[in-house]
């Protein structure tokens, strides 16, 4: 541990030395789904401490290998210099007496821009880890849609601009592409771009259909459909071969979910490829109706990386997928409040 603090303080010293443009506050250290949990040796290995690593090393859901939600790096609250005050995501913890009960407090941007900082405090051990058991998931959720949020800025200032023209052309919707997708692939209502690489592979997809009724958002449609789309616009190096969903050992996870006050079907899960192709890996969807045309439009993220990690490369193209703004986003009315002038 001592080496890894070692090693996470002269990073953040290099990192925080390169301040924000328009901003006063140093820039953010540290990589993407790190967190700097400060919290005194006693209490980390005790149960509180315990509790906080079930929390954020348990595997991220839909990875074919095991991969902890995020990586976290412990310091003792004396440790906690400015040295380290500039980390992306921080955990502030302190168990005292001097406490009658727990508190949750969030914030961001205290000591780096954009930063993530959550303290928690207690009055003993035991209502610390009552705590963590009740909220942790709204904690855990604190942190990634931070850094889903950090990936959608960078994302809408560097968009691919051809790419997002090509969409918007297609399907009438906003999506900011990475610079890193550019050969696309368009077919009738199906679009593909990936940055086509060897070592690490991302693929988005988008396509739509008619919607119908309510069962189009059921997780079986939604496989059905991808099984059916992907077969015919997504072959395999092998003659015959193509995309299907992994449903036979790992079922996908599919969630309802709102994305920009609209209703939406989540799927993450698995892909391979059937009839003789070697591949596979993880994929995360989005599908939502288009109110406007009577479209459904499915937005998905793909990756295909064997023997490396794939969390921070699936994590940043599902911030591609939240990116996106279907039809009746765009043209949204504006309510204007319109308040009557005081009587004199």
């Amino acid at each position: 541990m001592k080496a890894k603090i070692g090693i996470f303080l002269l990073s953040t010293i290099i990192l925080a030395s390169c301040g924000n443009v328009g901003n006063s506050l140093p820039s953010v250290a540290g990589n993407p789904f790190s967190l700097l949990v400060v919290m005194n040796d006693s209490a980390w290995k005790a149960p509180a401490g315990r509790t906080i690593v079930a929390l954020f090393d348990q595997d991220m859901d839909g990875l074919p290998q095991s991969e902890p939600i995020m990586d976290m790096n412990q310091c003792n609250q004396t440790l906690f210099t400015d040295a380290l005050k500039p980390s992306r995501n921080i955990l502030l913890t302190e168990i005292s007496e001097k406490y009658t009960a727990p508190k949750i407090t969030y914030a961001k941007d205290k000591w780096a821009y954009p930063q993530a900082i959550v303290k928690i405090v207690a009055p003993n051990d035991t209502s610390f880890v009552s705590t963590i058991n009740k909220y942790g998931p709204n904690i855990q959720e604190y942190f990634v849609r931070t850094e889903r949020e950090r990936r959608m800025k960078y994302l809408s200032e560097n968009a691919n601009e051809n790419s997002k023209k090509e969409v918007a052309d297609m399907f009438g919707i906003q999506i900011d592409m990475p610079q890193g997708l550019s050969k696309s692939t368009k077919r009738k209502n199906f679009y593909w771009i990936t940055n086509d690489q060897a070592g690490v592979r991302q693929d988005i997809v988008i396509y739509s259909y008619p919607y119908t009724d309510k069962k189009t958002f059921s997780r079986d449609f939604i496989i059905a459909k991808r099984d059916s789309i992907l077969k015919n616009n997504i072959p395999g190096e092998i003659k015959g071969s193509y995309m299907s969903t992994e449903v036979k050992y790992v079922m996908p996870t599919f969630n309802e979910i709102w994305v920009n006050d609209g209703y939406c079907a989540e799927l993450r899960g698995l892909w391979r490829m059937r009839n003789g192709a070697a591949m596979g890996g993880p994929f995360y969807s989005h599908t939502r109706l288009d109110e406007i045309n009577q479209q459904v439009i499915t937005i998905e993220a793909f990756v295909f990386a064997p023997g490396k990690s794939k969390r921070n490369t699936m994590r940043q193209l599902e911030a591609v997928v939240f990116s996106a703004k279907l039809p009746q986003e765009i043209n949204a009315i504006k309510e204007v409040e319109i308040v009557a002038d005081k009587k004199k």
